[in-house]
């Protein structure tokens, strides 16, 4: 099956970005590494870190917790995150484009489309901060302690649901936002261009009110485009993740990335990267890449018969 074969590169993938990964630091910094052979020495990064999950220490961090520790405790932040922002981004921007297709050169669907293209535009953490400053109960211009708290909780689902979800609402929306806008733009351009389709014409023409024209013929039409564009921009989606985690201080694995990359804390001078860190950081979005880009691709297979169809002649 095409997914099965697409699975089954996934690990030759993440095994030559690992190798890659600890590579680098021995290639750019090999001071680092004294009386140690350059292939002999990967090799054994390599078997620590993907055999026995050991990842080394974290040196710039207080107390030098176990790396290992610090993923465990970070993953479900960064899934819950992730996933969340990647769901509303992606079914609310399709259904943004969708509404807006149905009501050609309206006022209201100008209008959204204008924000989408802003929420496009703006960096993420320029909109987290704006946010904060608006919003934050302590300083902000309008105070929402519903949804900010001057010292988060931050709680796993199934112990306090309702602070779990009023805490990550924030994140979700702010790191949505671009995902969102990209959604929407494509989802009405393609439904605009199957307007023009012959299917879509005759349903027209049968006497298919306008809106059930738009919403049942040419809009699922741009669903696969839309869904594997979402798959394309996964590393944008990690790049955003790992500064809407910095902004709101999201308690993931990827907030430590600043830290690790060498920035100090008021008062502190500048720090050597933790490249131990780093790599494990860089493992992580690695994994997470083949996974969203394997859930994309078994998504569209399923839309798109074409392309199901395809790679079964192709096997």
């Amino acid at each position: 099956m095409p997914f099965l074969r697409r699975l089954s590169f996934a690990p030759i993938v993440f095994l030559v970005v690992a190798a890659t990964t600890y590579a680098m630091p021995r290639v750019l910094r090999p001071e680092l590494f004294p009386g140690e052979q350059f292939f002999p020495g990967l090799a054994g990064d390599l078997e620590r870190a993907l055999l026995h999950l050991d990842f080394g220490c974290a040196v710039r961090i207080a107390g030098c917790p176990s790396i290992h520790d610090l993923w465990v405790r970070g993953l479900w932040w960064d899934l819950w995150l992730l996933g969340g922002a990647i769901v509303i981004g992606t079914a609310g921007g399709i259904l943004a484009g969708v509404w807006c297709a149905r009501r050609p050169r309206s006022l209201r669907s100008r209008a959204l489309e204008s924000a989408a293209m802003a929420a496009y535009c703006a960096p993420v953490f320029f909109v987290g901060l704006f946010v904060l400053w608006l919003f934050n109960p302590i300083y902000g211009l309008v105070p929402l302690p519903w949804f900010f708290d001057a010292e988060p909780r931050w709680v796993q689902p199934w112990n306090a649901p309702w602070d779990w979800f009023r805490q990550l609402l924030v994140p979700w929306l702010v790191l949505a936002a671009p995902l969102g806008a990209m959604c929407l733009r494509l989802t009405l351009a393609v439904t605009r261009e199957a307007m023009d389709e012959d299917f879509v014409r005759t349903a027209a023409a049968k006497g298919v009110p306008p809106h059930e024209v738009v919403r049942r013929h040419a809009a699922p039409f741009s669903y696969p485009g839309t869904i594997s564009f979402v798959g394309v921009s996964a590393p944008l989606i990690i790049t955003n993740l790992v500064l809407v985690e910095r902004i709101l201080s999201v308690p993931g694995f990827f907030r430590y990335t600043w830290r690790a990359a060498g920035h100090p804390n008021p008062g502190e001078y500048f720090l050597l990267p933790d490249y131990a860190l780093l790599c494990a950081l860089a493992l992580w979005a690695a994994v997470l890449l083949i996974v969203l880009g394997l859930i994309a691709d078994g998504i569209v297979s399923r839309l798109d018969p074409r392309v199901r169809l395809s790679h079964d002649r192709a096997w």
